[in-house]
């Protein structure tokens, strides 16, 4: 039984590494233009699932620092989904690293 858990945690862990593998490219062109509300409404939808992992995490406050006052309500609206989903109300801030 113990043995199965450690397989299943380690997918896991792999398929957090692999979002972030293929998310990093998509966030760093999300980020270097201005892109319409509804795609990143849809990129933030996919990022909030990893963002439970650190390096998803990462990800999911880069694009909300960049747009946060461009589409200041979304991604009010992502903040709170976040904190809705994985913390509480400390757990995050735009202004956190």
């Amino acid at each position: 039984m113990d043995e199965k858990i450690y397989q299943i945690a380690e997918q896991i862990v792999q398929l957090h590494q692999k979002a972030y593998e293929v998310y990093l490219p998509l966030v760093e062109d999300v980020c270097s233009r201005i892109v319409s509300e509804d795609e990143l409404s849809h990129l933030l939808d996919y990022l909030l699932d990893f963002a439970c992992d650190e390096k998803g995490l990462k990800l999911y406050k880069m694009v909300c620092r960049r747009y946060l006052y461009i589409y200041p309500s979304c991604i009010k609206l992502y903040i709170e989904a976040y904190r809705e989903m994985w913390g509480n109300e400390d757990s995050y801030s735009v202004e956190d690293s």
